[in-house]
């Protein structure tokens, strides 16, 4: 870099790049208590190639903004052939966005992103984002709204409320926005729930209702993998995840696995639905600085049993067994073991902000929508 008073942005072509990349965040977050750092070996083997299962069906590239010789901005140009054949687009992304308050960075980055994924797409006439990697990761930006945002829910994005402008001076408008819903975890939404509950139980005779078999781990994921793809298959934007991506997922989350909040429907011995929920372990995460070494496991054993609230992040049913009342059947199972351990709020997330059959149902027990996650877009 000869004129340290420009500008620039460039590849990130070595180790000390690559760790200049992880490290942005930890710098732009410094101080605010609404972060949950994340891991900083979680974040290191999202971007690896070699580990990261994603990336067999998928390429990257890392940019590095720089301004005075200090890095201000960092974003990956991703190209998903699996999102391109399911989808029959010519669809590039960006993600793992970061960057100070800074025009001509963001606009520098995303130009940057656009290239890139002309290059590993050609052709390509759409770059979509922020995703990290993709949809079935952290996706979406955090939109600004009057009240405190507070502490995201475990796995769920946050963000600078100036994003949003950062993508707009670049050419980037709304494409999507995503929901997160926001429950209390009481007695009337109970209430309510277990009615809906008992009336599913009497006409559906032969249905069974059970836990995960951590004793038996592997044959419950191989059911979680074929009701996931089935189940989400219409949706906007879904990509089946194969069953690396599902294998590698499943590894990172047993550690912090509450079993009786991943529930299983059986009607007649077959399963045809699954809810998966999870302590929020970001109220643990914002204590523990990305790092789990030297401290980091004594803050994550003595403050995971101060959570008091709960995601679930994904519940599905097979299409032809839907409108028959088994989702208010996971909904109620796991409202009752939240309330038996004394969690106060669930949040359901994420949901497409246009998905009528979702969303009106929540509202059953006190659901409300509280945050919004937007994927914006640019044609090329």
């Amino acid at each position: 870099m000869n004129d340290s008073a420009t500008l620039r942005v460039d590849p990130v072509s070595s180790p000390s790049d690559l760790r200049e990349f992880v490290e942005l965040a930890y710098r732009i977050y410094a101080g605010d208590p609404n972060w949950p750092p994340p891991l900083r070996s979680d974040v290191r083997w999202m971007l690896d190639e070699a580990k990261n299962p994603f990336w067999k069906h998928a390429n990257r590239r890392l940019f590095l903004a720089r301004r005075e010789g200090k890095v201000v901005g960092r974003v990956a140009a991703i190209v998903d052939d699996a999102h391109n054949r399911v989808h029959g687009e010519k669809t590039g992304f960006f993600g793992f966005f970061e960057c100070t308050n800074d025009v001509e960075a963001g606009r520098g980055l995303l130009a940057a992103a656009e290239g890139a994924v002309r290059d590993l797409l050609p052709g390509c006439d759409r770059l979509r984002g922020p995703a990290n990697p993709s949809l079935n990761d952290e996706v979406g930006a955090l939109v600004p709204s009057e009240s405190d945002p507070g502490l995201p829910f475990l796995m769920m994005t946050y963000n600078p409320a100036y994003y949003l402008d950062l993508f707009a001076e670049a050419g980037y408008p709304k494409e999507k926005d995503l929901v997160a819903i926001l429950a209390p975890v009481g007695d009337l939404s109970f209430r309510r729930l277990a009615r809906l509950s008992d009336a599913v139980r009497r006409r559906e005779k032969g249905l069974l209702v059970r836990t995960i078999r951590m004793d038996r781990f592997d044959e419950d994921l191989a059911i979680v993998k074929r009701i996931y793809n089935a189940a989400w298959e219409k949706n906007w934007g879904f990509v089946p995840m194969t069953s690396e991506e599902i294998d590698a997922m499943a590894g990172k989350l047993k550690p912090i696995i509450h079993p009786p909040y991943i529930l299983f429907v059986e009607i007649d011995g077959n399963p045809v639905g699954f809810s998966l929920a999870l302590p929020d372990f970001n109220q643990v995460l914002v204590k523990m600085s990305g790092s789990l070494f030297p401290f980091g496991w004594l803050k994550f054993l003595t403050e995971k049993k101060k959570i008091d609230r709960v995601r679930v992040m994904a519940l599905g049913v097979l299409p032809e067994y839907r409108r028959r009342g088994i989702d208010a059947i996971l909904y109620y199972e796991s409202a009752k073991e939240g309330i038996r351990i004394g969690h106060k709020w669930a949040e359901f997330s994420w949901m497409l902000e246009d998905n009528v059959d979702i969303l009106k149902p929540l509202e059953v027990f006190g659901g409300r929508i509280y945050r919004r996650y937007r994927l914006v877009a640019k044609r090329l």
